[in-house]
């Protein structure tokens, strides 16, 4: 009594620790803890810092420098330019300003250089997202197909148990050879090999589940399936118009643009070296000194008249001429030149690569809507047929192998309408979500 009351208080806490999740919750816990998103945002960051520090670059660079020297013995005196045998002690301060006037518009092409890197990046945020949404999305259909097909093969299992206790008796009494037995003994071990292995896969899917939302390995949950309905709002006739949508709102596309834009930046930035440079250098600065003179100090100058009079005021322009580079400049131009056309080569591939991503979903919903409804009419009759020659085995009309025939019809029938099932779930909400619309399940 005591142990049954001790089941009663612990059953309930065993189901409570395993949380409940949907497919939306899922998500929402992916877009918070996956570590590649925090990396790519965590890249957004850097390049969003570096793009707003490049306007840094059209202010001047101002700096200060101060300098103090201590001398013992004969050197020369900074106020009266004679020489002295006597401890001298110079404070010298100055403030400096630089400023680039003209460098081939180095500074505005990196500005803009910085600008489409931080886009890129923004873009690459928006990618990783969409790979997560569609990698959870896998792993979550797989999970729940894995879960249904565990369970038929339960019952496989049983009914098969239940066979081989049926033809046992059977033999026993002389009815049927031990061969036959033999027969539904493999046929029983075969589908407990197909149990283990669809075990497997399932905590390997439920590891990578747990590892997209950075979820520790030993939490429990439990996914909660989605109602199996159907969008009938999606059209996916007019495939090339989907393709067209998808591409022009698929972030990779977005992000290879930018790419090229980054790369006619970089191309102007190398063009940058055939111009001269002009910069301006502005100095202002001043010094006290102070000397220990053995006689009378009063003819020494007080701070503020030496602060004064040792004033110096500095404007300078220095023009660089580009002449020869041992063809470096040359190189870098004709480099990021090719590395411009590239670029357009990258995004070229880009839009095939999704034009042929998004063709093949449009196709596997065409197929995945067939196969679900011919996998429907096949279960149907096979379960009819099994059901048939199973009496029929049992009434000793039929053997063994003709059993095992119609029940492996019956099981691969089976997995085909939960397979076409979650395929067609899969590729109805994939195409809504290349059409710019929420991954739901």
């Amino acid at each position: 009594m005591k142990k049954h009351l001790l089941l009663l208080l612990i059953l309930p806490q065993l189901c409570l620790a395993q949380d409940l999740m949907t497919f939306k919750d899922c998500l929402e816990l992916a877009m918070k803890n996956n570590l590649d998103l925090k990396t790519a945002l965590n890249q957004e960051q850097i390049a969003k810092t570096q793009y707003r520090s490049s306007y840094g670059k059209l202010a001047p660079n101002l700096y200060g420098t101060a300098e103090n020297k201590n001398s013992w013995g004969r050197d020369i005196d900074p106020n009266s330019n004679l020489f002295i045998n006597t401890d001298i002690k110079n404070y010298v301060g100055y403030i400096n300003a630089t400023y680039n006037l003209f460098a081939g518009f180095t500074t505005l092409n990196t500005i803009r250089l910085n600008k489409q890197e931080y886009r890129i990046n923004q873009s690459n945020v928006q990618k990783v997202q969409n790979e997560i949404t569609i990698d959870l999305a896998e792993k979550f259909i797989t999970i729940l197909y894995l879960q249904e097909i565990i369970a038929a093969n339960e019952k496989q299992i049983e009914a098969s148990q239940k066979q081989l206790e049926l033809a046992q008796l059977k033999f026993e009494a002389g009815s049927i050879p031990e061969g036959e037995v033999f027969k539904i003994k493999s046929q029983k071990a075969s589908e407990e090999l197909n149990l283990i292995t669809h075990q497997n896969n399932l905590i390997d899917n439920m590891v990578s589940l747990k590892q997209l939302m950075n979820l520790p390995l030993e939490k429990e949950i439990t996914l909660v399936k989605p109602i199996l309905q159907l969008d009938s709002n999606v059209n996916v006739e007019d495939q090339y118009g989907i393709i067209k949508q998808a591409l022009d709102l698929n972030p990779a596309i977005t992000m290879s643009k930018f790419r090229e834009k980054k790369a006619r930046a970089a191309l102007a930035l190398a063009r940058a070296s055939r111009y001269p440079v002009l910069s301006m250098r502005a100095q202002y600065g001043t010094q006290y000194t102070k000397t220990d003179y053995e006689d009378n100090e009063e003819d020494l100058l007080d701070f503020r008249e030496q602060i004064r009079n040792n004033e110096v005021n500095i404007l300078r322009f220095n023009l660089i001429v580009p002449i020869f580079s041992q063809f470096d400049n040359r190189s870098k131009i004709k480099t990021s030149r090719i590395l411009y056309k590239q670029s357009k080569i990258d995004t070229q591939i880009k839009q095939n690569e999704l034009s042929k991503t998004v063709l093949k979903a449009i196709t596997d919903t065409k197929t995945s809507l067939k196969k679900n409804e011919a996998s429907a009419k096949a279960f149907e009759f096979s379960q009819k047929s099994f059901e048939a020659d199973l009496l029929k085995f049992e009434l000793g009309k039929i053997n063994t192998n003709e059993l095992n025939v119609t029940k492996a019809n019956y099981n691969n029938s089976q997995a085909q309408l939960i397979q076409s099932k979650y395929e067609l779930l899969y590729n109805n909400a994939l195409i809504k979500f290349y059409l710019g619309e929420a991954f739901s399940l």
